[in-house]
């Protein structure tokens, strides 16, 4: 399922930014994924270590009252994981990304987290047009 597949993706990027880059924790991670979302979860998170210093702008520019390190560490995964399956993921319907990133916000960061990611995911889904 991808939204478990998302999850695991949210889990090792949030690990990165506090510890040194152990690629054996994402194969530990995603281990009882389905071939089919193991595939997903590599490609989205090639996608967002990738393209990390455009993510950083963008939600830069996004977010105009919040200086970018005082944005929640578990918000800017949950962005830069909707913001990748945004670019990577035309298939994937825009409400749907949306929404599961706004789900993992929900799930691993503060109360007002879910509405950010929603407004600032929204806005990037309207400026790709």
């Amino acid at each position: 399922m991808r939204s478990v597949a998302r999850e695991k993706v949210f889990k090792y990027l949030f690990s990165r930014l506090f510890n040194q880059t152990d690629e054996g924790l994402f194969a530990v991670l995603c281990k009882d994924l389905s071939d089919d979302d193991k595939n997903f979860a590599g490609k989205l998170f090639n996608i967002v270590t990738n393209s990390e210093g455009r993510y950083t702008e963008e939600i830069t520019k996004l977010s105009q009252n919040f200086k970018f390190n005082r944005i929640f560490a578990a918000d800017k995964c949950a962005l830069s994981i909707g913001m990748a399956e945004l670019d990577g993921f035309p298939e994937t319907p825009k409400a749907v990304v949306i929404d599961e990133a706004v789900k993992l916000a929900a799930k691993f960061s503060t109360e007002k987290s879910a509405d950010f990611v929603n407004g600032i995911l929204a806005e990037y889904a309207k400026n790709k047009k």
